[in-house]
């Protein structure tokens, strides 16, 4: 069985997910790690070279290639709940936690996060806020949801997510 992670970018899905590989049995997928081996690419590059319908493409392609995983941690891109396909691949294989803190978080959070995240670079808070708002009942076609908070650590919501999957199991 496999752990996915899903959330808004700078929802913590990265970090969370090597504190579960640490301190467990799971080896850590990360899809947009598979797409920037690849095709020898940065995200920001793949978007600024061929925009967001041929990423999402390849997102699907890694998110299948993920989803045949066994015993791994998969953390998954900001959009990838967008395509239920996606969603339905990864829940066959696995239970999906939707990593869900308050925008307040993620805007706290934005500073930093606009160096690394393609579709913050150019964007107002305003418009993030909206594209955060408009997920939402995407990200909520999850099986648990997490609260993410500030000052809590990666490793205690990995504990949190391990118990829960140690209660499926």
């Amino acid at each position: 069985m496999n752990i996915v992670l899903t959330g808004f970018m700078a929802s913590g899905k990265t970090e969370i997910s090597k504190a579960i590989a640490e301190i467990s049995k799971y080896t850590l997928v990360d899809t947009d790690d598979l797409i920037t081996q690849k095709l020898n690419m940065s995200i920001n590059e793949i978007f600024d070279k061929y925009g967001e319908e041929y990423f999402r493409k390849v997102e699907h392609e890694a998110v299948l290639e993920a989803a045949k995983s066994d015993n791994a941690v998969i953390a998954t891109g900001g959009g990838v709940v967008l395509n239920k396909a996606n969603i339905d691949a990864l829940r066959e294989t696995g239970l999906v936690f939707n990593l869900s803190p308050d925008f307040s978080v993620i805007k706290e959070r934005l500073e930093e996060a606009r160096k690394t995240r393609p579709l913050l670079r150019h964007d107002s808070i305003e418009n993030i806020e909206k594209r955060f708002n408009d997920r939402k009942p995407f990200y909520d076609n999850c099986d648990y949801k997490i609260h993410i908070i500030n000052g809590r650590t990666p490793r205690s919501y990995a504990m949190e997510i391990l118990n829960i999957v140690e209660d499926n199991t």
